[in-house]
């Protein structure tokens, strides 16, 4: 029984569940039949693998108390491990041939030793960058890494380090995603109409960043929103309702929308909207364009957002002062991220949220009679990131679970044949059978027993990266001892001398054998009754050569 047992016991990269082994232990023995009930748990009993406090209760109830529970120890003792636990992209914008942010971070699971590792980065299993770690005895270590991304795409990334005691913790996977082409469609007034748009993102459109469509407003009907990555909607004075809620749909499958307000738009219908957007309500103008004596300024910046990241060189960010003279006053709702404020504390640019997609929006057009914003460079790149990060809400990167649990994900707007396909390491092919809800496809795939990037595709496409990684729990070797398992487990007998095992289970199941002891005892009695009888029989024989 035990080679086959011992056929089934693959190593693998799964998290030990010795909580759930056990329970299913218990609630078999419970249905047998037989006197004799037995749970026998060899385990090195790591305790990120048994953690459930209720065994204590549950083994001293009376169902359970004829079952007798024996825990055999299996130790390790190699502490000089280092282990990766996490990956973590640093920028939230990737742009490529721009600098890119990557930060390891390392465990060393030797309480007393230093140890050193050579670390490296590999993108596309290309080796981009390697770093010297020293590690500090029982401390985790951040170590960054700095490169230029020369990839765009899905981009499948691991950080691998040296050999060491514990291999299956000496690589961990991680993914992002660079825009190809993000496509632009821009819906203004007429072809007269005045924009600084197609100015600002002249150098993105050059490098084939961007690719952009205009198009004046009375031919919006004629475009299909799906086909684009973001839509902007600039010096409208009036929405007509259908464009109103295509704009909503278009946001919700994921699309990324600009806002910038007319100069005498319908307040009715811009309500609407942002009712739609879920922006909050639009009150009134505030100040008169074009009248520079009066003005707010731009105080309050989220700069934590990722439009603003990278804008400045050093942690000082600082603005010139940027007077605006007239704005639409808005209350944003309660969702609203207000991404920049006035003096005042009322928004300049707003952020809204809708289901998968993002809408930005400006209170005030961009136009020198409304404010300084179109003659200062810092409308440029704000206005790149605002297109650049809408544009790219849609695509769903940097996923990760750990091996064994099953990873799920919807997708809409996707084209027949629907045909489904898991693409792993060593490129090894796992077919998928969608489910339909409606209009969108949804995913299911449960073979994420190996670690490694997965990349979820359609037909010939890639919709997305999974990765997978060892549970960083695995890596801490921490083990409980006697007696923390005599209070976790009450009743079990601790078996740590396996050469008397066989003997240890045999007393638990008979009682201890004592033929021994009396079989001593009877050589006791024995060897008294022979003294006894020599010192009687030497008495007499002196009691007889007197008379």
């Amino acid at each position: 029984m035990w080679e086959r047992v011992l056929q089934k016991l693959q190593p693998n990269y799964l998290k030990s569940d010795l909580d759930n082994a056990l329970l299913s232990a218990l609630a078999q023995l419970q249905q047998s039949i037989y006197a004799s009930r037995e749970i026998y748990l060899i385990s090195d009993f790591q305790q990120s693998a048994l953690q459930n406090r209720e065994f204590s209760d549950m083994l001293q109830q009376p169902q359970y108390r004829d079952i007798k529970l024996f825990t055999i120890p299996v130790r390790h003792e190699n502490l000089e491990n280092i282990s990766i636990d996490s990956v973590e992209v640093v920028n939230r914008l990737i742009e490529i041939n721009q600098p890119l942010r990557i930060k390891a971070f390392l465990r060393n699971h030797h309480p007393d030793k230093y140890l050193n590792t050579l670390t490296s980065v590999l993108l596309n299993d290309q080796r981009v960058a390697q770093q010297k770690v020293s590690l500090a005895p029982g401390q985790l270590t951040e170590t960054l890494f700095q490169l230029t991304l020369t990839e765009n795409g899905f981009i499948r990334g691991r950080i691998e380090t040296e050999s060491d005691a514990l291999q299956e913790d000496n690589r961990r996977y991680f993914n992002f995603y660079v825009p190809e082409q993000i496509k632009v469609l821009h819906i203004y007034p007429d072809e007269t109409f005045a924009s600084f748009i197609p100015l600002i993102i002249q150098p993105a459109r050059e490098q084939g960043i961007f690719r952009y469509e205009g198009e004046a407003a009375a031919n919006w009907a004629g475009r299909n929103f799906m086909d684009y990555d973001m839509v902007i909607l600039e010096g409208l004075n009036q929405l007509p309702p259908t464009l109103v809620q295509r704009l909503g749909y278009f946001c919700e499958q994921g699309g990324g929308a600009l806002i910038i307000p007319g100069d005498q738009i319908v307040i009715p219908q811009y309500r609407e909207l942002f009712n739609t957007l879920r922006f909050g309500d639009l009150l009134a103008l505030r100040g008169t364009p074009g009248s520079t004596g009066q003005f707010l300024t731009l105080q309050e910046f989220q700069w934590d957002h990722p439009i603003f990241e990278g804008l400045f060189e050093d942690q000082k960010r600082q603005l010139n002062p940027i007077e605006v003279y007239a704005s639409y006053r808005i209350n944003p709702a309660e969702n609203t991220d207000l991404l920049i404020q006035f003096s005042d504390r009322s928004p300049l640019l707003s952020q809204s949220v809708i289901e998968q997609g993002t809408a930005f929006l400006m209170s005030a057009p961009l136009s020198p009679a409304w404010s300084q914003l179109p003659v200062k460079g810092f409308v440029v790149p704000l206005v790149y990131r605002m297109i650049y990060y809408a544009g790219t809400r849609k695509v769903l990167d940097r996923q990760q679970i750990p091996n064994g649990e099953v990873f799920q994900q919807q997708f809409a707007n996707l084209e027949a044949p629907y045909q489904f396909q898991v693409v792993g390491e060593n490129d090894v092919e796992i077919k998928l059978t969608p489910r339909f809800r409606g209009s969108n496809v949804f995913l299911e795939f449960r073979e994420t027993k190996l670690p490694g990037n997965y990349r979820l595709m359609h037909n010939e496409r890639t919709l997305s990266i999974l990765s997978v990684n060892p549970w960083k729990e695995e890596s801490e070797l921490r083990f409980y001892d006697s007696a923390a398992l005599d209070e976790l487990l009450p009743g079990a007998r601790h078996l740590d001398d396996t050469a008397n095992i066989s003997e240890a289970v045999q007393q638990s199941r008979f009682g201890k054998e004592l033929w021994k002891y009396f079989l001593m005892a009877a050589f006791i009695l024995l060897f008294v009754e022979m003294l006894l009888a020599r010192t009687g029989a030497r008495k007499e024989y002196q009691e007889q050569v007197l008379d």
